[in-house]
């Protein structure tokens, strides 16, 4: 149990004296208030342009709108501030010489490896769950009331996607010796999921990306009507944090065979 103390102040201490605990929280802030700004400041902007003389057609935006562009802005820019803050979250400490120096004492790669995953995995979806709460205030504040219920709803099966992101960045960590690589890795499937949903159905509906379309069709943008969330989607979400674990027992099995 101490060793156990002493690896989670040891990500810790980590955490503070690097700039990680700070560019996560900003990032997803930052969003928070970018995502009601952006659709607050749409249809003013669409006049102006209608002054000019150019002609363009937008829907009514409401507060789940706003909302909603703090989901999407997260899922797509905040994922890959999380990528390239956590490529090196095992890669970079068997590069600087780290891991052969905790692995003599002996720590188990086991422990090391869950107690990374769950102390910075933790530190993700905080990060983000704090960016929506300044999303919901701000998003009161500029456009109105949106649905609280299905916000939080929303942002629960946003946050297993998250922590599912930060899995599989965390595998290719372990796998690959350079960080870049396995920042290079962990984009593909942020691009490729989403594509290979919409190819088979089956996969878009239960795969890893089916918790994400049901969280934003329940926030019912663009004036349609909100969708309740269905079965599917929580199977999805349940899924998602299974496969979470799956991905830290991989990399420990890569782990395991790796030359440190």
């Amino acid at each position: 149990m101490s060793l156990v103390r002493v690896l989670v102040a040891k990500e810790a201490r980590e955490l503070l004296k690097t700039l990680r605990v700070i560019i996560l929280p900003a990032v997803f802030v930052f969003f928070g208030i970018a995502g009601p700004g952006i659709i607050r400041l749409l249809p003013i902007l669409l006049k102006s342009s209608e002054a000019q003389g150019l002609d363009m057609a937008l829907p009514d935006f409401g507060p789940a709108d706003g909302f909603g562009q703090f989901l999407e802005l997260a899922r797509q820019m905040g994922l890959l501030a999380v990528l390239i803050v956590y490529m090196g979250i095992v890669a970079g400490e068997r590069r600087d010489g780290m891991l052969a120096t905790l692995f003599v004492k002996p720590v188990p790669r086991s422990l090391y490896l869950a107690t990374r995953w769950l102390v910075n995995g933790a530190y993700v979806v905080v990060s983000f769950l704090l960016g929506a709460a300044v999303a919901l205030v701000y998003t009161l504040l500029l456009l109105g009331r949106v649905d609280v219920g299905a916000a939080i709803s929303a942002t629960l099966l946003y946050a297993g996607y998250m922590l599912l992101a930060f899995s599989w960045t965390t595998f290719f960590s372990a796998w690959m010796k350079s960080p870049p690589a396995a920042a290079g890795l962990s984009v593909l499937p942020l691009f490729a999921l989403p594509v290979l949903g919409v190819l088979w159905e089956p996969l878009g509906t239960y795969g890893p990306y089916g918790a994400v379309a049901a969280g934003t069709a329940a926030l019912g943008m663009l004036g349609l009507p909100a969708v309740a969330i269905p079965a599917s989607a929580v199977i999805s979400a349940v899924l998602n944090l299974g496969w979470s674990v799956l991905l830290v027992v991989g990399a420990h099995a890569v782990l395991r065979h790796a030359e440190l």
